[in-house]
């Protein structure tokens, strides 16, 4: 049973990631900010929602989402929304991993966004 329960989560948590990756980056190269804002947006509710899971799971004492998986959905772009599922759901609030790296991540992402979109502004410009 454990073992369908992690294919099954691997599976969906390598889908949602191709496909919100594949959102940010058509939005980022094709110049569209709804597109590139729906991946943003995916990614980060995706990421609430592994973080809400594995509370409900935690207090179910049944399968539970793997802490790795829970870090790297913040780190390739789910930052703010991990954060979020963290604080609020009062989850991994204890793992002084989740504590150092989730604010981390939710810096480096906005610092991220913040150099991209100055580079988009210096692009059109100067076209």
């Amino acid at each position: 049973m454990y073992h369908q329960q992690l294919a099954a989560h691997r599976r969906n948590f390598v889908l949602m990631l191709v496909i919100s990756w594949v959102l940010l980056l058509a939005g980022y190269f094709n110049s569209n900010v709804w597109v590139l804002a729906a991946g943003a947006l995916l990614l980060n509710g995706y990421a609430y929602y592994l973080m809400q899971t594995d509370k409900r799971l935690a207090k179910e004492k049944g399968f539970r989402v793997p802490e790795l998986s829970l870090l790297l959905v913040a780190f390739l772009g789910g930052g703010i929304g991990a954060l979020e599922g963290m604080l609020i759901q009062r989850h991994k609030t204890k793992h002084m991993s989740f504590l150092i790296l989730l604010p981390l991540f939710c810096i480096a992402q906005i610092l991220l966004v913040i150099w991209l979109t100055q580079l988009y502004l210096d692009k059109s410009l100067v076209s």
